[in-house]
């Protein structure tokens, strides 16, 4: 099952990214699109990370897509600069 199967095809709620970083599969769900709309409910970008990558999701008019995978190795930088790549990349999709 990919990371896309597990998302409904809408934008998520608040409650539903709160579910994702509860689960076993999941490290970290951030929302990534809040700054730039701040009174939205609904989140359209996405960071998901697991101990081996982060994901950077957009949410546009066909759906979820991942917009960048970057693998995370032993170092704890390749996190860091794996979120804020995928971050990036999810904002510049979204624009």
């Amino acid at each position: 099952m990919s990371v896309l199967d597990s998302l409904p095809d809408r934008p998520l709620t608040d409650a539903e990214l709160a579910s994702f970083n509860r689960s076993d599969a999941l490290e970290a769900a951030v929302n990534v699109a809040d700054l730039e709309h701040p009174d939205g409910d609904e989140i359209v970008g996405l960071l998901l990370a697991t101990e081996d990558w982060v994901k950077g999701l957009a949410y546009e008019i066909d759906g979820w897509r991942v917009v960048e995978t970057h693998p995370i190795g032993d170092d704890e930088n390749d996190r860091f600069e794996g979120m804020r790549s995928c971050e990036s990349a999810v904002r510049e999709a979204l624009d």
